[in-house]
């Protein structure tokens, strides 16, 4: 695992900074929120993961808070970010720092390019450069349906060959089985045809949306036919970025893992709860137990978004003016424009930055002045310039 040159109080700070920028608001804030509204809050008891690798570790608390999440926020979309400092599964005397991110209740593939994206800005906000992003998809209920039957077939043709501790899996858990099997590259695993080949229509479509959304935002990645999980904690897409070893005998560091994880939620639920996470996993250099939050300037613009295309084009965007430290709100995972002009007015910020079709095609935001409502057009290339003018008036 991943042992960064920064203090865990450091590491929280600069990753929960980033987050906010995004969008991703605090679970805890939500409690806070909750409370003062006399809203009842749903407590689940925690959920215990057959597999021991460290996003499923961290994932038994992120249901929890995710239905929390969801019994506040019925009504819209919700992104929301958790800070813990957990124990290594398999090294109980290590501790790790690790931030989950989660979007839920949209089954929109924007989802993960949100989660992607801000997980990748919080590595290069902690000074990782040299990183690939490796996704896959391991489709719905059918085709993991479809893939077990086969590797289950495998197993029985193989069955004096494996060793007995497999094949009893197999037959109890095979999903659970089957992901540490490929994340320990196993022989047998090595054996299996890629569960690519196994995705129905439907879960083609989507992770075909997922590609091209991922290449119109212009993030770089290697469609790893290898990568599984088990399914039933993940469905369609899953991902991990990672760091490569500098020579070739070292070893790849695995720094983020996630993926949509609607299964997960459905034993808690009626149905399931469209979700979408990854958590973020690092040792810090420090064995403090504090977790930093940093103090945010307040936004002077909140960027909304008319249309997909618009929507597309302003993740890199606030990307941008993330680079440049210049605070913004923005509406991420809002679809509706009155939701977001509603949002906008809420947060009391003196100007709203908009984004419509012929916005996106032609390189240029409206921006409005919220309270006499006079507005300009500015060039995306300017945009940071203007805002930090704005900022110090």
């Amino acid at each position: 695992m991943k042992t960064l040159p920064v203090t865990t109080e450091a590491f929280f700070k600069r990753s929960v900074g980033v987050a906010e920028h995004f969008g991703f608001r605090n679970i805890d804030d939500l409690r806070k929120e909750a409370t003062k509204k006399g809203t009842s809050v749903l407590g689940l008891g925690k959920c215990k993961s057959p597999d021991p690798q460290i996003e499923h570790h961290v994932l038994a608390h992120m249901l929890e808070t995710c239905n929390e999440a969801m019994e506040l926020h019925k009504k819209q979309p919700l992104m929301f970010y958790t800070p813990s400092l957990v124990s290594h599964p398999t090294k109980p005397s290590v501790r790790i720092s690790a931030l989950t991110l989660n979007a839920v209740g949209t089954n929109d593939p924007l989802a993960e390019i949100v989660v992607i994206k801000s997980a990748m800005s919080i590595l290069e906000e902690l000074g990782i450069k040299n990183y690939r992003l490796r996704i896959n998809s391991i489709g719905d209920s059918d085709s993991s349906a479809r893939f077990l039957r086969e590797a289950s077939t495998q197993v029985r043709n193989n069955i004096n060959e494996l060793p007995r501790e497999i094949a009893n899996g197999m037959r109890s858990n095979p999903g659970a089985t089957l992901a540490q099997l490929f994340a320990d590259n196993h022989a047998f695993a090595q054996t299996l045809p890629s569960p690519l080949e196994f995705l129905t229509t439907p879960s083609r479509k989507y992770f075909k949306e997922v590609l091209e959304l991922l290449e119109n935002t212009e993030i770089k990645f290697e469609l790893a036919d290898r990568l599984y999980a088990d399914p039933n904690v993940y469905s369609h897409t899953i991902f991990e970025i990672v760091e490569p070893g500098e020579g070739e005998d070292d070893e790849t560091e695995v720094l983020a893992r996630g993926g949509r994880y609607d299964e997960l939620t459905r034993p808690y639920t009626r149905g399931t709860i469209p979700s979408t996470g990854i958590v973020l996993a690092v040792r810090t250099k420090d064995r403090r137990s504090s977790v930093g939050r940093p103090r945010r300037r307040k936004p002077t613009a909140c960027l909304i978004h008319i249309g997909r295309e618009a929507r597309i084009r302003s993740i890199g965007i606030v990307e941008t003016l993330r680079s440049e430290k210049i605070p913004i709100e923005q509406c991420l995972h809002f679809e509706r424009f009155s939701e977001q002009m509603a949002y906008a007015q809420s947060q009391h910020t003196k100007y709203i930055i908009i984004m419509g079709q012929r916005e996106a095609r032609d390189g240029v935001v409206l921006l409005r002045n919220s309270m006499d409502r006079s507005q300009r057009t500015v060039p995306i290339t300017d945009l940071p310039t203007v805002l930090r003018t704005l900022h110090t008036k």
